[in-house]
């Protein structure tokens, strides 16, 4: 996975979450929380990537007064499934680093974006709420893949974050500081008038 930097992103699904045809429509496109998926990467000092996967994405869209949107979406913790060995699952979980017990939620809230950068990528600002640490961040929106981004395809949205800015300064030894998430985002067809 490529990284877009330190603040690179919680590309949280967030604002590329939309194909240029809903945006354009009147109503506001909604994230298919059972499509779309959520994953988490931390890198060992000794040893390869730990990468995992969370329960749940779930988010919504606003339209604001002048066209553009802001996107927020929120992540399942609490369901989060890793990949690596035993150790390294109850070390993410524990306390000392995502605390799922006490935070079962992990929050993202873009800041407001023009729909059109859903189709040439870029950069999405907004805050990323994680252990109840508010943090600015930045994620990187891919270019779209398709006709129709989070209908044909999936929008993807990538970056990584800083663990020591969200107070999870534990296990210096064995993790590396950088924290890297990948959205795969899809949307819910409209109805049907």
């Amino acid at each position: 996975m490529k990284w877009a930097g330190p603040l690179g992103g919680l590309a949280l699904a967030a604002g590329a979450l939309v194909s240029p045809v809903a945006l354009a429509a009147t109503s506001v496109p909604e994230l298919d929380s059972g499509l779309s998926r959520a994953g988490i990467e931390v890198d060992l000092r000794v040893g390869g990537r730990v990468q995992g996967t969370f329960g749940r994405i779930e988010g919504r869209f606003e339209r604001l007064e002048d066209g553009r949107l802001q996107v927020i979406v929120r992540l399942d913790a609490q369901g989060l499934v890793l990949d690596g060995p035993g150790w390294m699952a109850r070390s993410m979980r524990s306390h000392r680093f995502l605390d799922v017990e006490a935070h079962p939620w992990i929050h993202f809230r873009s800041a407001p974006f023009d729909p059109a950068l859903v189709e040439s990528g870029g950069e999405m600002a907004g805050e990323l709420v994680l252990r109840e640490v508010a943090r600015p961040v930045a994620f990187q929106i891919d270019p779209e893949a398709c006709a129709a981004p989070g209908y044909d395809c999936d929008i993807h949205v990538s970056g990584a974050v800083s663990r020591r800015q969200f107070g999870m300064d534990a296990y210096r030894i064995w993790l590396k500081d950088e924290v890297g998430f990948d959205f795969r985002v899809r949307l819910r067809q409209p109805e049907a008038p």
